[in-house]
């Protein structure tokens, strides 16, 4: 065994594991909250190279040299017997260290495979423990719906969808909220996120803190289930969405094309305060006034009588084909995919 210049009392140590689950990560936050309490220095290097990038604490393995620790932690996940021959420039390089393995689950019998000294195990063939993950607390962010309008050829040019998408899921990533993904689009199978229904939908919705859309529909739904919305007019000149939310004086309406990435940012702010719900709900109820009398007006509309002298003449089908050519040739220039 190595024997460390600083003397018998010296410990640091090296903190290994997967760390690629939202799990792997609460539990090694536990861990290094321990450590800290026990006075124990430590570097957190994760078995592939690839993860690095989650913490830019964490450190190669390969580049320490072994001789400056005294104990080698492997953190959460499975372990297998071929470990250290997959990941030897951790497992085999600190192998004189005291190695002590947390919250694993050991995949093969103990008698053939337990190189730890110390095994605090999560499950193996002789226990099982609560995952680590139930000691550690976390803390809450605001959950936040993205309801996005995909392309729509309708509106030629004046559409702004990607832009649109680039600038909201950077709003939400600053805002640091947790994202549910919502498409209004039917039948599932054509829907992004799954959802099959209406009740699906604002089911999901009505439990959100707040929305952020282009969608008319997502403005019209998250108001009506009094869940606060910032609503962006993805069309040049605005449009529908601006009409609609301008209608029920919902305040939170912005243009893209003039809207300051600081200006969104307060937007959310607003929406995400406890008084945007009653705003929310008050534009709601103003929607239900507005149509009060929607039952009404729709039986009287079945009395109208037909005219057709105000349809367009039926085309012929010469006269079809070439206006399926024209929007062909139209649609292959803004290269709009069909929704």
């Amino acid at each position: 065994m190595l024997h460390h210049p600083a003397g018998p009392s010296f410990r640091r140590a090296l903190v290994t594991g997967h760390f690629s689950t939202v799990g792997d990560i609460e539990v090694l936050h536990r861990v290094e909250a321990r450590l800290h309490k026990l006075g124990i220095s430590f570097d957190i290097a994760p078995y592939t190279l690839d993860l690095l990038g989650l913490d830019p604490s964490w450190v190669d393995a390969a580049g320490l040299d072994p001789a400056g620790f005294t104990h080698l932690i492997v953190v959460c996940g499975p372990y297998a017997p071929d470990y250290p021959v997959k990941f030897p420039h951790v497992l085999a390089r600190f192998r004189h260290c005291t190695q002590v393995g947390v919250n694993l689950t050991m995949v093969a019998p103990l008698s053939g495979c337990n190189p730890f000294d110390a095994l605090l195990e999560r499950d193996s063939d002789r226990m099982v423990r609560p995952d680590l993950s139930f000691l550690q607390e976390v803390a809450r962010v605001p959950v936040v719906g993205l309801c996005l309008a995909r392309s729509q050829r309708e509106y030629g040019t004046r559409q702004m969808h990607d832009m649109a998408e680039q600038r909201l899921r950077a709003l939400l990533r600053r805002g640091g909220a947790a994202v549910v993904e919502l498409d209004t689009t039917l039948p599932r199978s054509a829907n992004r996120t799954g959802i099959g229904s209406p009740a699906e939908f604002e089911s999901i919705l009505a439990r959100l803190d707040a929305l952020v859309t282009t969608r008319l529909h997502g403005t019209v739904l998250a108001l009506k289930n009094g869940v606060p919305v910032l609503a962006v007019d993805a069309i040049a000149g605005r449009d529908k969405v601006t009409r609609q939310a301008e209608l029920l004086g919902w305040p939170e309406i912005h243009a893209l094309e003039t809207a300051s990435d600081a200006q969104l940012d307060q937007a959310l702010a607003r929406c995400l305060q406890p008084e945007a719900r009653d705003r929310a709900q008050a534009c709601a109820a103003r929607a239900r006034a507005l149509l009060a009398g929607h039952g009404d007006d729709f039986a009287a509309a079945l009395q109208a009588e037909a005219r057709p002298e105000r349809r367009p003449p039926v085309a012929s089908r010469k006269g079809r084909l070439s206006q399926l050519a024209a929007r062909w040739r139209h649609w292959k220039r803004g290269r709009f995919p069909r929704r």
